[in-house]
């Protein structure tokens, strides 16, 4: 609760997404991107309305249960990386897939990483690579457990333009590949136009 009273964040939002399709969401810093996506994901719980994610409605699960639905059917990109800086690039993919509890963690993981380039870099720490790497490493443990929908949180904002182009490629040729429905937040107009639809938030709501 804001001193001042209630914070109304988002208000009116209502769209839908089929399988294999790409959204991106647009809008000023503060309009709420980050939020919406945050809702979709089943991170954040909204005060009013409901929200689907691969036909299940969120408002039945506990955190729990939603936890497994996102290890089941979810991948994240984000716009920080988050990979844990103690362990190596093949960890790093490997323990997502062990927490969904892949059959072959590290075969899948080794895939993965050749799948965005990098099974000369296997071995490597966070430290040890450059942005763009680190950011081929987030893409290879979001795609390793065959999401049906990935979020992705300004997935080039932290990279120069060029190395942004070359994730971006690399982003929608593996999720053309996989069938894999794509919710992107960014504030680049050049990747807004790469997604089928494009949803601008304005002052909390859809504004298109």
């Amino acid at each position: 609760m804001a001193p001042e009273g209630q914070l109304e964040i988002l208000n009116d939002i209502s769209f839908d997404l089929k399988s294999g399709e790409t959204l991106a969401i647009v809008g000023a810093s503060g309009s709420g991107k980050t939020t919406l996506l945050g809702l979709l994901a089943g991170l954040d719980r909204p005060s009013q309305g409901e929200v689907f994610l691969t036909g299940q409605a969120l408002s039945e699960l506990d955190e729990d249960e939603r936890a497994v639905l996102r290890q089941d059917q979810v991948g994240f990109v984000f716009q920080s990386f988050h990979l844990l800086p103690t362990l190596t690039a093949l960890d790093n993919v490997m323990l997502a897939l062990e927490i969904a509890n892949h059959p072959d963690p590290k075969k899948r993981a080794q895939e993965a990483l050749e799948m965005v380039g990098l099974s000369h870099r296997l071995k490597h720490y966070p430290r040890q690579l450059s942005g763009g790497e680190q950011q081929r490493v987030a893409i290879a443990r979001a795609f390793a457990n065959g999401p049906a929908i990935l979020f992705a949180d300004e997935p080039t904002g932290n990279l120069d333009r060029s190395t942004g182009t070359v994730i971006a490629d690399l982003l929608f040729e593996l999720n053309d590949q996989a069938n894999t429905s794509l919710v992107l937040v960014t504030h680049d107009p050049e990747l807004a136009k790469r997604c089928q639809i494009t949803h601008t938030i304005d002052g909390g709501r859809l504004a298109s």
